[in-house]
């Protein structure tokens, strides 16, 4: 009696460890390193690394903003070419939830970020806490890129 209780413990165990990986897991560890190489690429100011996980027609939706909506757009928007100096010194993101729908998904996520900016005289400083959105859209070729992003802020205060 003991051995069999003590093989029924061990099989629902050994299933586990033996469940198959699906598509949607792929697919979430993509989307997660996605946004993982998102959060990289700021901390390093490497806009084709940013830039890179967009599709051509993105939009973007910044807190208290109107949509800004394609490459040329966002470039402007996030790497203006005037002179200006911006530094990301902290960003943090913990995830809410990640779900994969076919070819849609869905990322939200807490986000931490501390950031500067210099342009000659100016300069400025935030501290931002907030809530971020991303609806990935999978491609012709299967691979995914980042269609909307949006954000607002909980909580933000000049630095």
């Amino acid at each position: 009696m003991c051995i069999l209780f003590s093989f029924l413990l061990v099989i629902p165990a050994l299933a586990q460890e033996s469940a198959p990986v699906t598509d949607a897991d792929k697919d979430r560890e993509i989307l997660e390193a996605m946004q993982e190489q998102y959060r990289t690429g700021w901390l390093e100011m490497d806009a084709e690394k940013v830039l890179s996980l967009f599709e051509e027609g993105a939009t973007l939706q910044p807190n208290r903003m109107k949509p800004i909506t394609g490459m040329e757009a966002i470039r402007a928007f996030w790497f203006p070419e005037d002179g200006s100096v911006t530094t990301i010194h902290r960003f943090e993101v913990t995830p809410i939830v990640l779900e994969v729908m076919d070819s849609l998904a869905v990322g939200t996520h807490r986000s931490l970020l501390e950031w500067s900016y210099e342009k000659g005289d100016t300069k400025m400083g935030r501290l931002q806490q907030g809530i971020n959105t991303v609806v990935f859209r999978r491609q012709a070729d299967g691979s995914w890129k980042i269609w909307r992003r949006m954000w607002t802020d909980i909580y933000s205060e000049p630095r």
